[in-house]
């Protein structure tokens, strides 16, 4: 079975949006946390939101567009 471009697209709208999702959890419990060698800051989270959510929307809006 071959998927189509748009399919494509909508699958990976709800992969970011559940990136986004966990960054916006993230927010309301403790940071700052460490990851790997980085720690995440409530600043560096809130860019990561915002980063995420541009993403999910651009990708929405290629979805529609999409036959």
């Amino acid at each position: 079975m071959c998927y189509t471009k748009r399919e494509w697209i909508i699958f990976f709208i709800g992969a970011e949006a559940f990136h986004t999702l966990t960054h916006l959890l993230m927010a309301f419990n403790g940071l700052p946390i460490q990851f790997f060698n980085i720690t995440i800051t409530h600043s560096l989270n809130m860019w990561a939101l915002i980063f995420n959510a541009l993403i999910t929307a651009g990708l929405i809006y290629w979805a529609q567009k999409t036959k």
